[in-house]
């Protein structure tokens, strides 16, 4: 009988052993959650501002040289016509000054294509041309983080009318780092779009979001 109870009592003293430990880990876990929730609490939210938010439906995207032509040198591109305005480029040329490669420095907007034009002074050059073979929205915005946050490059999402996400990072964002510093502008150009519409333009990092019209 005595040795009865004393199994009995050693079974119960386990299981209140058992019952304890479940209940100090069961504490220890609430704690520690509760310490990550006050820690991400004292964490401020990164801030940015969208300081521009600009949307061309036809911009000039690309090029090619139909008559390199001789004599040039290395100059710039202008463009007339095509129903409005705004590009620039430039163009390198080779020994014999005949045209050899080309760079976009501002896209414009355009409703057609208009005529690219080759900068004077060139006083030697003669019979080149170059013509506008593609014609895409691109988007184009500034964001300036505005908080004490640094920020990665890559924790930074970026919207088109709410869907389209990319990841700043592979919109090859001008920065100096693959982190934006407080105070730090960092400028993006949105290509790929096809001829697509949108209105709005909106970003989300690490729980701070902003929305911008495009324009």
């Amino acid at each position: 009988m005595g040795a009865s109870v004393g199994v009995g009592g050693l079974i119960v003293g386990t299981s209140m052993l058992v019952v304890l430990a479940l209940a100090v880990n069961a504490i220890d876990l609430r704690l520690e959650s509760s310490l990550e929730t006050i820690e991400s609490a004292n964490e401020p939210i990164p801030t940015f501002s969208i300081d521009n938010a600009d949307i061309s439906l036809g911009a000039v995207t690309s090029l090619q040289i139909d008559n390199p032509g001789t004599g040039y040198e290395n100059g710039t591109l202008s463009a007339t016509g095509g129903g409005g305005s705004g590009f620039s480029g430039t163009f390198i040329v080779d020994t014999n000054g005949a045209i050899v490669s080309w760079s976009i420095t501002n896209h414009g907007d355009y409703s057609s294509d208009p005529t690219i034009v080759i900068d004077s002074p060139q006083p030697n050059g003669t019979n080149a041309t170059i013509s506008v073979v593609a014609r895409t929205t691109v988007v184009n915005a500034n964001l300036t983080n505005m908080g004490s946050v640094i920020v990665p490059v890559d924790e930074v999402w970026l919207f088109l009318d709410g869907a389209n996400a990319r990841n700043l990072a592979t919109l090859a964002p001008i920065a100096d780092s693959d982190n934006i510093y407080p105070s730090d502008t960092v400028g993006i150009q949105w290509r790929g779009l096809g001829n697509n519409a949108y209105d709005t333009i909106a970003m989300s990092s690490n729980g701070f979001n902003s929305a911008r019209t495009l324009v």
